[in-house]
């Protein structure tokens, strides 16, 4: 009977196997798909990288080394730079499956081939014996077609970035859905052998869909090119460097910082998202700057679920490194804080402080004065792009100047920069 019985269960016992090996072989094949999409993805905005900055500054300088007479024209490397800038354009073509990208990529081409008819240009006025002030003029001609070739590979990295992140939630997403596939075959197999199939079932079917509807989130790019570029050479630094565990963490960093900026679009989130957005920012930065950055991140517990304005710690932050720690000598400290301001707990203070060279009272009260100017007078504005955007959101968007950035500062010791605004429960939002 026992001989029976097993003979009888066998085939089970094998379609039960196999079964569980097929999803196992898929996920294995679709997320080795899914690594050379990114792969494709990453290295072509490298590539972008590297020739826009052929592009946007080593063509200029070459070619104003042969108007001023430093350089023979034929004896110049300008005509291989637009080589090798083709060679780029067309590699990327062929890699990059984003509809908006190879569109980029086609206008591209169409700006590098009229630099190059430009170049020849110059290069027969030269050969003329034109005038200095005419050759001038078609090498600033030269610059404006620079320009317009390096912004249209930005905007391709742009959103090569944009699939990259996209890609990613999809990675991650799909990557959830079919361990708990598997996990399902797992419980609805052990289900079957006794006798308890279908509710075993049911119940995995219904955790997937919950799985499914947490997971779904929309993302596109809200990212200034210089932090890319930056993201982009440490993660090439340390691929050269071999450190496996770094780029992962940079990359899982950078991954969910994108995905902060997004936000569906929104203009509100938590106060943990935009924390967590900010500790995600100081990780790659913390990496990029080992040697200079310490950071710290205080917040009181009970006002991490109000929302928020996004997006408006992060610059200040960066402003903290950029134009705090990098200028002083030795290791710099940044401490994010989060809290209330009253027992009553109507008003939420956020600041970044940091221990680099500070304002002199000077440089203070003209950065003070800036943060007042209206929108009509941001042409004037020296440097402090980033202060003036948080500062003029949080007062269109919560209606008061009070709202705005304040600075506390002491040449040499620092800057403290905070805001005050009102508790918004999630509900509101």
């Amino acid at each position: 009977m026992r001989k029976s019985l097993l003979k009888k269960t066998q085939p089970v016992y094998i379609v039960v196997i196999i079964v569980m090996v097929l999803p196992v072989i898929f996920s294995l094949a679709f997320l080795q798909y899914q690594i050379s999409r990114y792969n494709s993805i990453i290295t072509n905005a490298s590539l972008a990288n590297e020739i826009n900055k052929v592009a946007k500054n080593d063509i200029p300088i070459e070619l104003w080394d042969i108007v001023s007479g430093r350089k023979n024209f034929n004896q110049g490397n300008q005509y291989e730079m637009v080589a090798r800038i083709r060679d780029g354009i067309d590699t990327m073509m062929l890699g990059t499956k984003n509809r908006m990208g190879h569109q980029q990529l086609v206008v591209a081409s169409r700006a590098l081939h009229t630099l190059e008819s430009n170049v020849s240009i110059l290069g027969v006025q030269i050969a003329q014996g034109e005038s200095v002030s005419k050759n001038e003029k078609a090498l600033d001609e030269i610059r404006s077609i620079t320009e317009l070739l390096s912004e249209i590979l930005g905007d391709f990295i742009i959103l090569e970035i944009e699939s990259a992140a996209i890609m990613n939630a999809s990675v991650r997403t799909s990557s959830y859905v079919i361990i708990f596939v598997q996990i399902a075959i797992m419980l609805a197999a052990v289900a079957f052998l006794v006798r308890r199939f279908q509710s075993m079932t049911q119940n995995s079917i219904n955790e997937q869909k919950n799985l499914q509807k947490a997971e779904m989130k929309a993302l596109q790019a809200q990212i200034t090119p210089h932090f890319l570029y930056n993201t982009f050479d440490t993660i090439i630094w340390l691929a050269e460097e071999g450190e496996t565990e770094k780029i992962v963490k940079v990359t899982s960093a950078f991954s969910q910082f994108l995905r902060t900026s997004l936000s569906r679009g929104h203009e509100w989130i938590t106060v943990q998202q935009e924390l967590a957005h900010v500790h995600n920012y100081l990780t790659i930065q913390k990496i990029r700057y080992a040697d200079i950055l310490n950071y710290e991140i205080e917040a009181d517990e009970a006002l991490t679920d109000f929302t928020m304005l996004k997006l408006t710690l992060q610059p200040l932050v960066e402003n903290a490194i950029y134009h705090g720690i990098k200028n002083k000598r030795g290791r710099g400290q940044v401490k994010v804080t989060a809290q209330f301001t009253d027992s009553s707990r109507s008003l939420m203070k956020f600041s970044v402080q940091d221990n680099g060279v500070g304002f002199s009272e000077e440089r203070l009260g003209q950065v003070r004065a800036e943060l007042k100017k209206s929108a009509s007078e941001t042409e004037t504005l020296t440097s402090v792009y980033g202060l003036y955007n948080v500062s003029k959101r949080l007062e269109l968007y919560y209606g008061t100047e009070n709202a705005g950035i304040k600075i506390e500062s002491e040449y040499g010791k620092g800057a403290l920069v905070y805001f005050t605004v009102p508790c918004r429960p999630l509900q509101d939002s």
